[in-house]
């Protein structure tokens, strides 16, 4: 029978025909490429969808043998059927037009499909191959493409992993059991990273894992480098000189005057001295002395023959005469200073986003106008500057300016310690104060201190005390003779803030009296027990 024309030869339709011809082979179902992770995957898929179709061929196969055998089985014919009347002839003839009805139902869903169709299919079947196999090609190259990647990408990650260690060895501020705990972990860490971006033979989700973490840690590792860097170079800038430096930084007592000049600009410009504050550190009681001393206090100058003059008139001459005044005035040494001006303050705040504190008194600068409400207030450069400038506005005059200059810098001190500002504005800090910071503490004692601080986490307790005195008018060594106003020498307040001083650096604690003085604190018999 001819199946490219079977509807017309069904008319002729005879039980002892043949039965139709097998169904081709059944339709390749194409998989999808996009579940795949490699060439191999894909070639095993259309292996496993090879075989399924070979199976339900050989299913139908069997099904139709069964189907021409029951219709090829010989039909017993009754004896009483020989004698066939007309009537039985017209019903049997009805008969084989209904068998002929339903096996015309039942074979046209069993339609046989032709060759020129059958070629067709067999085509489309090849394209379909082809365009899998091309697909996977393509998946196999961008795959090859992206494993070619990573190995390249663990290169420049070993190189900074290497001079991430080199930077940090060198800026030495970490502990040595952080140290080494931080290169082990990052070493066994790194050996696995490595290994993941050279091999060719694992899964392309550990690949893509293990590239993110190489991204990140590079980004960590180039983010560690510059800040250690910018430390270095920045230390280097702004250290001077020292001969009064301590042996030990890190175990001995220490003063620091930090000196503000009333100037703009760099901070070598010259300038009177405005603020004076003699810093007393003792690293193993861990407390903190700050001793102001007011702008126009009377003081006397080794380096110009023991002459008297105000303390904000010795900035015009130098640092160093600074230093002389005020070891002379308080019996003690200077082993380091801190010179800043109106501009390193200002860049200081606005680079670490301002300063939030509690305002104690309501008061309006004479210097701007501005008003500084009572409570929490918030204050950038500037406004920090004219608030710890500020002394018309007070009846306690210069006493409360100096308390405000205190607590000004108490907060810079917090906010420069933050490890919000150490991570947002470290850098920013750094070249804001370039050419705005001097001090004659070395690199080396910055990097020590800090290294202190984070070994162990140290609760610094600060005390600040203010040496008071009295209302003058006397001729001055830079008045040539003419009289200006001078705050006089108060001895007792001069011999107390000596006497704290020399508590601190002897290692004897300090505390504070009922009406909030510092005091030396006196250890009482079962204290000493």
């Amino acid at each position: 029978m001819s199946y490219d024309n079977w509807e017309d030869e069904l008319l002729n339709f005879d039980y002892s025909n043949p039965v139709p011809q097998e169904r081709p082979k059944a339709e390749f179902n194409k998989p999808d490429l996009k579940s795949f992770d490699s060439p191999q995957q894909v070639d095993e898929a259309i292996r496993r969808e090879e075989t399924r179709a070979k199976r339900l061929q050989e299913e139908y196969r069997k099904i139709r043998e069964a189907a021409r055998a029951q219709q090829e089985a010989p039909v017993e014919i009754p004896r009483r059927a020989q004698a066939v009347t007309p009537e039985q002839q017209h019903m049997n003839a009805a008969a084989q037009q209904e068998a002929y009805r339903q096996f015309r139902e039942e074979y046209s869903d069993k339609k046989p499909i032709s060759n020129q169709a059958s070629k067709k299919a067999s085509k489309a079947a090849k394209s379909a191959v082809i365009k899998s196999a091309s697909r996977a090609a393509g998946a196999a190259g961008k795959a090859a493409g992206f494993y070619k990647f990573t190995k390249i990408l663990s290169v420049p990650y070993i190189a900074l992993l290497a001079v991430f260690a080199v930077v940090m060895t060198l800026m030495n501020v970490l502990p040595f059991f952080w140290w080494v705990a931080m290169l082990v972990v990052l070493g066994l860490l790194s050996a696995i990273i490595v290994a993941q971006l050279r091999k060719t033979n694992i899964k392309k989700w550990a690949k893509v894992l293990s590239t993110l973490m190489a991204v990140v840690l590079m980004f960590f590792y180039g983010l560690g480098t510059v800040y250690a860097l910018g430390t270095l170079s920045f230390l280097d800038k702004t250290s001077v000189q020292n001969d009064s430096k301590v042996a030990h930084i890190t175990k001995e007592p220490f003063n620091v005057l930090i000196t503000g000049m009333d100037v703009w600009g760099k901070v070598d410009e010259p300038g009177r001295s405005d603020v004076n504050m003699l810093v007393t550190v003792n690293p193993k009681t861990e407390q903190i002395l700050m001793t102001s001393i007011p702008r126009d206090y009377e003081v006397y100058m080794p380096d110009k023959g023991m002459a008297m003059d105000k303390l904000t008139h010795t900035g015009f001459y130098s640092v160093d005469t600074t230093i002389g005044a005020v070891e002379n005035l308080l019996d003690t040494e200077a082993n380091y200073y801190v010179k800043v001006n109106f501009s390193t303050i200002v860049k200081f705040i606005d680079a670490v986003g301002g300063l939030d504190f509690n305002n104690e008194e309501e008061f309006t600068s004479a210097i701007t106008g501005h008003t500084y409400k009572k409570g929490m207030i918030h204050v950038q450069g500037r406004g920090a500057l004219y608030y710890a400038r500020e002394r018309k506005a007070f009846m306690g005059g210069d006493n409360q300016r100096i308390k405000n200059q205190q607590l000004i810098f108490s907060e810079m001190l917090k906010k420069a310690t933050s490890s919000k500002t150490m991570l947002l504005s470290y850098n920013t800090v750094l070249s804001e104060l370039d050419d705005y910071f001097e001090m004659s503490l070395s690199s080396r004692e910055i990097r020590s201190l800090l290294k202190l601080q984070l070994a162990k986490n140290i609760k610094w307790q600060m005390y600040k005390n203010t040496i008071v005195g009295g209302n003058g008018s006397l001729a001055t060594y830079s008045t040539g003779g003419t009289k200006c106003y001078v705050m006089t020498q108060d001895p007792t307040s001069v011999a107390n803030a000596q006497d704290l001083i020399n508590a601190v650096l002897n290692g004897q604690e300090l505390t504070k009296d009922k009406d909030d003085n510092v005091i030396i604190k006196v250890e009482t018999e079962s204290e000493g027990e």
